[in-house]
């Protein structure tokens, strides 16, 4: 088994959802042109890159980042799901797709869908898969301690489908509180991946509705 990320380096090359705003990033020092150090400003929305959507991003009264401690983002038992999707666009994730026996022990799913290999492209944000109504539901039932859903589009919401979007995102963070993981680079993992533990590192921004994440994974592909 390996340490590996999950996550994408933050850059001006990754789209954002419907294609808005990116992160900015400005060299404000730089040695080569005489500065005395190498200094680099950004700034950029919260639901960017790999990131985390926390309650209160749908629920006025939901849990802010500020909520959680350090031990909620640390996830001993993890399955990994891989369910290949590159010919389906605009494809919602149904409470059938997940056909799965039940396990009190796993507290996070992490979803492959191998969108990831279209990060770069129109289609990653404008067709790729969403999540249907009863998803949620069903997850919790087969799994009661799940307390975290990620996956490889960049959004629980299919851009095509956004009004239900928001319905969905309410039903995981407010009706189940199970965290969203989106836009995660799954492009290392496959088939027989395994991933026996996860870290999930996201900026500490006060009373925050979503925040950037790093994400580390102990794998083991064979």
């Amino acid at each position: 088994m390996s340490w590996e990320f999950l996550s994408y380096e933050l850059s001006e090359n990754l789209s954002g959802y419907g294609n808005g705003d990116r992160i900015k990033i400005s060299k404000v020092r730089q040695m080569c042109c005489g500065d005395t150090s190498n200094n680099t400003e950004f700034s950029m929305p919260t639901h960017f890159g790999t990131h985390l959507d926390f309650p209160f991003h749908f629920d006025k009264e939901g849990a802010t980042a500020s909520e959680y401690k350090s031990e909620d983002f640390i996830f001993k038992s993890v399955l990994f799901y891989d369910y290949p999707l590159l010919a389906r666009e605009n494809k919602l994730f149904e409470p059938s797709d997940f056909d799965l026996e039940e396990n009190f022990e796993i507290e996070a799913i992490i979803i492959k869908s191998h969108y990831c290999e279209y990060r770069e492209t129109e289609k990653y944000w404008k067709n790729g898969p969403g999540f249907n109504k009863g998803v949620a539901t069903h997850l919790k039932k087969i799994f009661p301690n799940l307390r975290l859903i990620g996956f490889d589009s960049i959004s629980l919401t299919n851009f095509q489908n956004r009004e239900l979007g928001r319905v969905v995102h309410k039903e995981f963070l407010k009706d189940h509180k199970i965290l969203i993981l989106e836009d995660l680079d799954l492009t290392g993992l496959n088939e027989k991946s395994k991933i026996s533990e996860m870290i999930v590192s996201p900026i500490r921004l006060k009373d925050g509705d979503g925040a950037p994440a790093t994400v580390f994974a102990k794998v083991d592909h064979d």
